[in-house]
């Protein structure tokens, strides 16, 4: 039986795409009184953060008010010898512009068009006015809770990637593949590369979440691989099955036991695989593993293994059936020890949308 949540989902992407049709009329017309707008130039505050050779592009959404894991993540962006470009698609409370001041190289507020990648197109744009050549640039969103810990490592990861753009995690559409772009890192080289240059330059900006993922996201990974760029990311499907199957028993049961399924089948035979005995328990408690990621994915559906054996660093803020179970089995392990303490903040973020 298909899941309620799941007709929804399709029902809302049904509903974009009929809106698309009329969108398609007013939409340049938007642009062109947005683009005026960028022209004549946002609201522009300079912080105290010196320009490094390392900038972090971070696209927030905050209306109501900055929340604290803003600054933290400021803070580590800092630590980690980038200079943080803030772009704001609301305006900022002068109280909040005050507390960002000490952790950013620049803040630009900007009227919330085009969601994540019409900040990131209007940041990318206000870097190359001002001739800014990144030696490494890293584009982030608030749409995730990351770091979750201090001492994370995936913006190193990411710098030490080979890849032309590297994310978090590389994912898969029939023939098309595409990164998760809340968290983008790339080198000067692709920074200056005639494909980078052309898509944020023609990208046409929509504020239809169906075509904001279409142009942006997927069309982002389409035009950097159509030049032969290559696309990385850090944690993988393969990696994570490699590791659970190295792992030992307490750690696989560990790990379905706290499994974030929102089919309640699923859900159940995964708690029944983390109390099975027998000789075979092992062999086929692995297969259900296996089995699963046809259709979920590994890092919010087994978070357990995903933190442990690959110290995953993100937790997404959506209040979709998926997100918000996987934060549920998270915090579960987290209040049954199984799982480190996370930054405060973040935490108390986090389970405020439990």
């Amino acid at each position: 039986m298909i899941q309620r949540w799941k007709i929804l989902r399709e029902l809302g992407r049904v509903g974009q795409q009929l809106r698309a049709i009329p969108e398609a009329l007013w939409e340049p017309l938007a642009q062109r009184r947005h683009d005026l707008a960028f022209a004549r130039g946002f609201a522009l505050s300079e912080g105290q953060v010196p320009l490094t050779a390392k900038v972090a592009l971070v696209l927030v959404w905050q209306p109501r008010g900055l929340e604290r894991s803003i600054i933290d993540l400021c803070h580590h962006l800092v630590a980690q010898g980038y200079a943080p470009f803030i772009v704001s698609n609301a305006p900022l409370l002068p109280v909040d512009l005050a507390r960002l001041m000490p952790l950013v190289w620049r803040v630009m507020e900007r009227p919330n068009f085009g969601y994540d990648f019409g900040g990131y197109r209007d940041g990318v744009w206000q870097l190359q006015l001002w001739g800014v050549v990144p030696g490494r640039l890293v584009i982030l969103n608030d749409s995730v809770w990351f770091p979750l810990w201090p001492d994370c490592t995936l913006l190193q990861r990411m710098e030490d990637s080979p890849g032309d753009l590297t994310g978090t995690v590389l994912r898969e559409r029939g023939t098309e593949m595409f990164l998760e772009s809340y968290a983008l890192s790339l080198p000067s080289t692709t920074w200056q590369h005639p494909a980078f240059v052309a898509f944020w330059r023609d990208l046409r900006l929509t504020s239809n979440k169906y075509k904001v993922i279409r142009r942006g996201e997927r069309g982002f990974g389409r035009a950097l691989q159509a030049a032969g760029l290559s696309l990385t990311g850090v944690y993988g499907t393969g990696e994570f099955l490699e590791r659970i199957a190295g792992a030992d028993d307490v750690m696989l049961r560990a790990t379905l036991r706290h499994a974030a399924f929102v089919d309640p089948a699923m859900a159940r035979a995964a708690g029944d695989w983390a109390t099975a005995t027998g000789p075979d328990w092992r062999e086929d408690a692995m297969a259900f593993v296996r089995g699963s990621l046809g259709s979920a994915l590994f890092y919010c559906t087994y978070p357990v293994a995903a933190v442990l054996l690959m110290t995953y660093p993100v937790l997404k803020k959506s209040m979709e059936p998926v997100s918000l179970r996987w934060r549920r089995a998270f915090f579960a392990a987290v209040d049954a020890g199984v799982v480190p303490q996370i930054l405060p903040a973040v935490e108390r973020e986090a389970r405020a949308r439990l």
